[in-house]
């Protein structure tokens, strides 16, 4: 009886890590474009050891952007993002989180913002990146302007949180649906500038191929990531 309880185990334990990988294989993997946004006129990129991406402007403002990505998404998908924000002048690390778990890349992060030449930062955080973005704005000592949270589900209160924060969401998205968008809101603070964009999906804020459990975006995905961008940017530059 013990043995066929430990095959049974063995069984769905290994069933579970074939899915997991095959999870892995699909979810979260840049699209070809992604390519073309890591050079351009104004602005270079470079990969660091651990495949984090960090854009330098070549007229730097004197600002920082942290990009916080998605459960499973490769940083390389916030590309378009980030060379955006670069070409007006910020300095943009977009870190790896451990497992392609951005939540798990905090205190990493955290700690390389502080070694850079930025003393003012702005955070973006897409899906899980939105949760990770807040637990930088609460657990370390940046000098923090304004975050920005794109289709972020809040488990977590960060109703304390005293910064400047937007946050934009479609209405046609799988995983954060209507309901669970409403709830999330409860956990952060009255002072939320929300904007949703109607058509808009969970997985085109950002170029990756596949999105379990999401809806088909009604509109262009250049189309969503353009407007989050700019939408964001304005809100950024009020808090220069």
């Amino acid at each position: 009886m013990v043995r066929k309880l430990v095959l049974l185990f063995l069984g769905v334990a290994s069933l579970a890590m074939l899915i997991l990988l095959g999870w892995y294989q699909v979810d979260g993997i840049p699209i070809e474009e992604t390519e073309s946004f890591l050079s351009g006129d104004n602005f270079t990129s470079t990969e660091e050891e651990d495949g984090s991406l960090l854009f330098h402007p070549a007229d730097s403002n004197g600002r920082g952007i942290l990009i916080m990505h998605g459960a499973l998404i490769m940083p390389l998908s916030y590309a378009k993002t980030a060379a955006y924000f670069a070409g007006l002048g910020y300095t943009v690390y977009v870190p790896m989180g451990p497992a392609r778990l951005s939540i798990g890349a905090v205190d990493r992060a955290a700690s390389r913002m502080l070694e850079m030449e930025p003393d003012k930062w702005f955070l973006i955080g897409h899906s899980m990146g939105a949760m990770a973005s807040m637990e930088v704005a609460t657990r370390h000592s940046i000098n923090i302007q304004a975050i920005a949270l794109w289709a972020g589900s809040m488990p977590s209160s960060y109703a304390h949180v005293d910064v400047p924060i937007l946050y934009i969401w479609g209405d046609n998205d799988g995983l954060l649906p209507e309901e669970r968008f409403k709830l999330s809101r409860f956990n952060l603070p009255r002072s939320v500038s929300y904007v949703t964009l109607e058509g808009a999906n969970h997985k085109n804020f950002a170029m990756y191929s596949h999105q379990f459990f999401d809806k088909d975006a009604k509109i262009d995905w250049m189309e969503q990531i353009d407007f989050a961008n700019q939408t964001t940017a304005e809100f950024f530059a009020r808090y220069h």
